[in-house]
């Protein structure tokens, strides 16, 4: 049993994730509407992973599939997965919204393949073992 205020590290690796994703954000939107550089288009990518992963590494469950033998392994594939699934969605929506490029409708198809993936990974490591 922890006391209060005996986080380690690994507990607080969603807080990291958070902190990394705020700060790149900011910097994205600084440059995009300040600057107005395309290069804010691009730090958006890397700001939406940590995004995904401070909400992965805040879950319990998730948390908690690093405890086992093959946890480790499969809580890291579930968060390729995740990360892929989002920034497939931002580079759809740069091209839709941002470049009026609808080709980018396209990345449709590995989004939605990425996050049925990623919710089958869930339901196999996650759901079925409690059940």
């Amino acid at each position: 049993m922890k006391n209060e205020g005996s986080e380690t590290m690994e507990d607080r690796k969603n807080i990291i994730f958070l902190a990394i994703g705020v700060l790149l954000s900011a910097v994205s939107k600084l440059l995009q509407f300040v600057y107005q550089s395309n290069s804010g288009d691009l730090i958006v990518l890397p700001a939406a992973v940590f995004f995904v992963l401070a909400i992965l590494h805040s879950l319990p469950a998730f948390k908690a599939l690093y405890q086992t033998a093959q946890g480790g392994r499969q809580a890291n594939i579930m968060a390729i997965l995740a990360c892929s699934a989002v920034v497939s969605f931002q580079i759809m929506m740069i091209l839709i919204m941002g470049n009026k490029n609808w080709l980018g409708l396209l990345l449709l198809v590995p989004c939605l393949v990425m996050g049925a993936l990623f919710g089958f990974k869930w339901f196999q490591n996650i759901v079925r073992p409690k059940g």
